[in-house]
């Protein structure tokens, strides 16, 4: 199953209009960025970033050798660090040889692909069996997505993030049960504790959320190891299943 070449004119569109984002959105990619770069420590290349956007992603692996990235959209890896190895691909149908990678990073991704099952054998496909794999999504048990609920109880419509086309939050029991049987979680951390009245491009004022940051940082630090199911972002460590069957069903070399 492709993806529809509707859904790489939407992100290419997506890029094009990329803005800058309030004051609240850049802390909580900032803490994102921050938790994904601690569970990479000390892994080895050569890593894939699977839809890398156009910069957020790159100062994850900063520190990491062989970086291979790519995105649906053309538009974003126009804008993305030329220093990466750069391509166009779809998450469903990835141009790379079996077991390649050592670390695979796929933060915010997930939750955009209907067909999430072929995308998680692909994965797996292309990960060693010594690998670690890294995902992200938003999470439906969080202020921001009892905020979501409410907004699909009121108006009769789902209102997704920045009107994207297929936008499936999870919750950490759903994803256990996604990745599997390929991947097991074997750690969890959650991101973002605050409710959403201030968030992406509607927000308070730059010095008034860095101030009421600067005071709720100590609980934000303790809910994320403690209580990491109620964070607005799930970033889930994972490693691969001794399930060769799956690994002997999927014989694409790219």
């Amino acid at each position: 199953m492709k993806t529809p070449v509707s859904l790489s004119d939407f992100y290419d569109d997506f890029y094009r209009q990329e803005a800058k984002q309030n004051a609240a959105y850049q802390i909580y990619d900032q803490l994102r960025s921050e938790y994904i770069r601690r569970l990479v420590k000390g892994c080895t290349g050569p890593v894939l970033i699977v839809g890398c956007g156009s910069n957020r992603d790159f100062s994850i692996i900063s520190n990491l050798s062989c970086v291979y990235a790519f995105d649906l959209s053309i538009v974003a890896l126009r804008n993305a660090p030329q220093d990466t190895n750069l391509f166009a691909a779809d998450a469903l149908d990835i141009p790379a040889t079996n077991n390649i990678f050592n670390v695979v990073i796929c933060s915010e991704v997930l939750e955009h692909i209907p067909d999430i099952r072929s995308a998680v054998k692909e994965l797996r496909r292309v990960l060693n069996a010594e690998g670690t794999l890294i995902v992200s999504s938003p999470n439906w048990i969080s202020w921001f997505g009892l905020a979501r609920w409410l907004s699909r109880k009121i108006t009769g419509r789902d209102i997704t993030s920045d009107r994207q086309p297929y936008d499936d939050w999870k919750t950490l029991r759903r994803y256990k049960t996604e990745l599997s049987p390929e991947f097991e979680v074997i750690s969890s951390r959650g991101v973002w504790y605050l409710p959403p009245f201030h968030y992406r491009r509607i927000g308070l004022p730059e010095w008034l959320m860095r101030v009421i940051y600067f005071f709720y940082s100590p609980c934000e630090a303790f809910l994320s190891r403690f209580m990491p199911k109620a964070g607005h972002l799930l970033i889930l460590k994972c490693r691969p299943t001794s399930n060769t069957g799956s690994e002997n069903s999927l014989s694409n070399d790219g």
